[in-house]
């Protein structure tokens, strides 16, 4: 049954010593424990045996590795509020970096495809790095403030940096008077696109992409931060709520564009997301023909996220909110499907029902859907904080920044105050404190970005082509990240990868999926569905 590493060594639990002594451990309650030295896969052998942890079991047969699916990405208790709202400073570390290297690097590359290469590794091979070791996120921002520092150092020479903090406090003077007007930095010539609505929508989903895959790989990716099973905080959890918030905050109604006669709108909305309902069939289909074991808990038997995406795009557009209206009635339904879940007994059903019916079968990714739209309706709020203020005055811009952050500090201390009163957030209801803690997590990655594009003491690059091509084709990079990340679980068993084993294979998956993305966007083309 194995192919390549340590013999079966009797007298150990069961199966699951066919891949190492570590996954007996996994009998228990310590998922996490598997990953230590040697890596997921390893045998901890002792200092006289004749094997080396270069020895590892790469593959076991089917029923095996199966069996070892079940529990391998069982998450009972999260990694935390704090933990997982820390991980979003590493995304205006990332963007600073790669600011700073784009400076150094226009000098010595000139051929786009140099550019484009340059681009994938200071733009998204840091993403790819800290986010699939989340466990390591203080030395993935302690890494990336040195660096920086460093390149900071490097460009102002030790004599300007008088001159420097003089001109700064200078500009800060006649901000404060309002007629310094330099604004927001804009991608497009009509200056409508702010650059850091762009970079936040890039960074989203090329991290929630990369930790779809990377949670295949234990040796790296701790359990804590994979999906948790009833309530809890993790990296994981946030993925699908920040993709409907991404998605809402440049939507028609956040900034304040008509759409037309509701069911025209309704036709061309059904129109353009059938790739999204075809995605969430051949899913179903493909994982139901393989036996792919596929959690139940997360959406049900037969549901996905395609389908939940497809429903919150159709009720949005066939309501057709305004910003105003779009809060209030995203607060009340909110309210009213927490009062469902806590006091009409739903939360109970919902997990823990036993499914006899297709809509119980089926039952966390139907009623999830109330969650979601309450997340896209919140969020059309939240973007039309980011509308392209009528003037270029800085002082209109500094307060955008500022609300924005005073958003993801109001919406973060709710979700923690839900948390002390017994209503934690749980990503497989899409309760209340899940959607106030979606908010408070992507108004934080706004706010940090915006302030960082107001006070950047150069003129900025370009925004990098690949953060560019991802931001414009986010649903298409979603759906060939899901595509390539079942190829990977086919082709291997990632599971039993060792740790520089996933990390490359995360690389080689970061390549192929974004850079495309930047080719075409350089080419001035893009990937849409909507």
């Amino acid at each position: 049954a194995l192919k390549r590493g340590i013999p079966h060594r009797p007298g150990s639990c069961d199966v699951l010593n066919y891949i190492s002594a570590r996954w007996c451990r996994w009998q228990g309650q310590e998922l996490g424990a598997a990953m230590t030295i040697g890596g997921t896969g390893c045998p901890e052998l002792p200092p006289s045996s004749k094997f080396s942890h270069t020895g590892c079991v790469w593959s076991v047969d089917a029923e095996a590795y199966r069996r070892l699916k079940e529990g391998a990405y069982i998450n009972h208790d999260g990694a935390g509020l704090f933990p997982t709202c820390l991980l979003m400073l590493i995304y205006p570390g990332t963007v600073c970096f790669q600011q700073l290297i784009a400076d150094a690097a226009d000098k010595h590359l000139s051929r786009w495809p140099a550019k484009l290469v340059g681009e994938f590794g200071c733009a998204v091979l840091p993403l790819t790095i800290a986010f699939a070791t989340p466990h390591t996120a203080w030395l993935a921002m302690a890494n990336l403030v040195w660096v920086c520092a460093a390149l900071v150092a490097e460009r102002e020479k030790v004599l300007a940096w008088p001159r420097l903090l003089m001109r700064m406090r200078a500009t800060r003077a006649v901000r404060k008077e309002g007629v310094y007007a330099p604004g927001f930095t804009h991608i497009d010539a009509a200056g409508t696109r702010l650059r850091f609505v762009a970079e936040y929508r890039a960074v989203i989903m090329i991290t929630t992409c990369i930790v779809i895959l990377a949670v295949d790989f234990p040796s790296i990716f701790p359990r804590s931060h994979a999906k948790t099973e009833e309530y809890g905080y993790s990296l994981m959890d946030l993925g699908t709520g920040c993709i409907v918030c991404a998605s809402a905050v440049v939507s028609r109604a956040a900034r304040g564009v008509a759409q037309g006669p509701c069911s025209g709108a309704v036709l061309r909305r059904l129109a353009s997301i059938w790739p999204l309902l075809l995605m969430g069939l051949v899913r179903l289909v493909v994982l139901s023909g393989m036996d792919y074991h596929v959690p139940t808990s997360e959406y049900g038997v037969h549901w996905n996220f395609f389908f939940t995406l497809a429903v919150v795009a159709i009720v949005a557009t066939a309501l057709d909110l305004g910003q105003q209206a779009s809060v209030a009635v995203g607060v009340v339904l909110l309210v009213a499907y927490e009062l469902l879940l806590t006091v009409g007994g739903f939360a109970e059903y919902i997990l823990h029902a036993p499914r006899t019916g297709l809509f119980s079968a089926n039952r966390e990714g139907i009623m999830s859907c109330a969650g979601y739209l309450g997340i896209h309706w919140l969020s059309v709020g939240l973007g039309s904080l980011c509308v392209a203020p009528s003037t270029q005055r800085q002082r209109e811009a500094h307060g955008t920044a500022r609300r924005l952050l005073m958003v993801a500090g109001g919406a973060l201390g709710v979700a923690q105050v839900l948390d002390f009163a017994g209503l934690p957030a749980s990503h497989r209801m899409c309760n209340l404190a899940y959607a106030v803690l979606v908010i408070g997590v992507d108004a934080l990655v706004l706010g940090t970005l915006a302030f960082l594009d107001l006070y950047w003491p150069w003129t900025r690059r370009p925004l990098p082509h690949v953060y560019g091509g991802v931001q414009e084709s986010m649903l298409v990079a979603f759906l060939l990240g899901n595509l390539l990340t079942g190829a990977v679980n086919v082709a291997a068993q990632p599971l039993l990868m060792p740790p520089w084993a996933a990390l490359l294979t995360l690389a080689i998956y970061s390549f192929v999926l974004f850079v495309p993305l930047g080719v075409l966007r350089s080419r001035g083309k893009a990937l849409k569905l909507s």
